[in-house]
């Protein structure tokens, strides 16, 4: 039986995630025609302008859609923007009490969340935004790690690509294994990407510290980083108690000495690995390691992937 699958499109939708989704459906239907009947529907019909400035006009309205099995939020700023009104809400509510499946891409999240969930509902969305989501809807469980995942009949997605990597899961659902692989071939992706979503975060943001004397302690660790530094080598360099030192970081950065200096040689050795041809062993010394195994094993704890695997994911040809 043909799946209906309604993909919502509204002002300042990010193209990625409507498109995403939109073309792996498609090539489910080329592997049998009539696997998925696909619209593309809005609160009117009327163009919309996506965030990369494309005009994508809906085939229907959301009012107008009498069955739908897979309904799909894509993400973009106008998810957030007060021009979705209470009672496009309320249309959009509607619409998803009629849909066996409610999937978010991205910040589609806040979107979907708009509508009102049940307590405790679990929903992925983009790393970058995790905190503000759960900020703004407290109810909610945000997972800010996994690419995609499912919560009864909700699933959602991290960022634009991991749409595709979750309509994939959503297609060998419905028509098995091998219809999921020919798609992926034919997309020229994974079936199933390694790790998850921290390894496309950073570790740290170590770019532009608000305060001036941690500014001075991450220019001391640039310089300083293949040594060994605790929290007593810390503490002098701020003229602070070891006690008065752990406050600082907690109150500054929200971790502990120890863990922010491990997050900063995350963060310089995941730039080493893909900036520069320098053999693995050799980053894990200069990043102040003194056996592989030991920076393998904080290297997966903060990217949840091994050294060599984000090399292979990252590093250009």
């Amino acid at each position: 039986m043909t799946k209906i699958v309604c993909i919502l499109a509204y002002e300042g939708v990010e193209l990625l995630d409507l498109a995403g989704p939109q073309s792996a459906f498609h090539e489910a239907n080329q592997v049998k025609p009539g696997n998925y009947k696909l619209l593309v529907v809005g609160f009117k019909i009327a163009p919309v302008t996506c965030e990369a400035g494309m005009a994508i006009i809906p085939e229907q309205t959301i009012n107008d859609v009498e069955r739908c099995h897979t309904l799909i939020i894509p993400g973009g700023a106008g998810s957030r923007s007060p021009s979705i009104t209470e009672r496009h809400l309320a249309a959009l509510r509607q619409l998803a009490g009629r849909s066996e499946r409610i999937v978010s891409i991205c910040t589609g999240a806040y979107l979907l969340a708009r509508t009102g969930l049940p307590s405790g509902t679990i929903l992925a969305t983009h790393w970058a935004f995790a905190k503000s989501l759960k900020a703004a809807f407290p109810a909610i469980e945000v997972d800010s790690a996994k690419l995609y995942r499912q919560h009864g009949r909700y699933w959602s997605s991290a960022g634009v690509t991991s749409g595709i990597d979750l309509t994939l899961s959503l297609i060998e659902q419905d028509y098995g294994k091998a219809t999921a692989h020919y798609v992926a071939r034919h997309l020229v992706v994974y079936m199933r990407r390694a790790g998850n979503q921290k390894q496309y975060s950073d570790a740290l943001d170590i770019q532009s510290p608000a305060d001036d004397r941690l500014a001075s302690i991450v220019n001391w660790l640039h310089e300083n980083m293949s040594q060994e530094i605790t929290v007593m080598r810390l503490a002098e360099l701020l003229c602070m108690s070891e006690r008065q030192c752990h406050r600082f970081f907690k109150d500054k950065t929200g971790l502990t000495p120890a863990t922010y200096v491990e997050r900063f040689r995350m963060q310089v050795a995941s730039d080493m690995l893909v900036s520069s041809a320098k053999e693995i062993k050799v980053i894990a010394l200069l990043v102040g390691f003194k056996s592989y195994d030991g920076f393998r094993r904080a290297f997966e704890r903060n990217f949840s992937i091994s050294p060599s695997a984000y090399r292979h994911a990252f590093l250009l040809d």
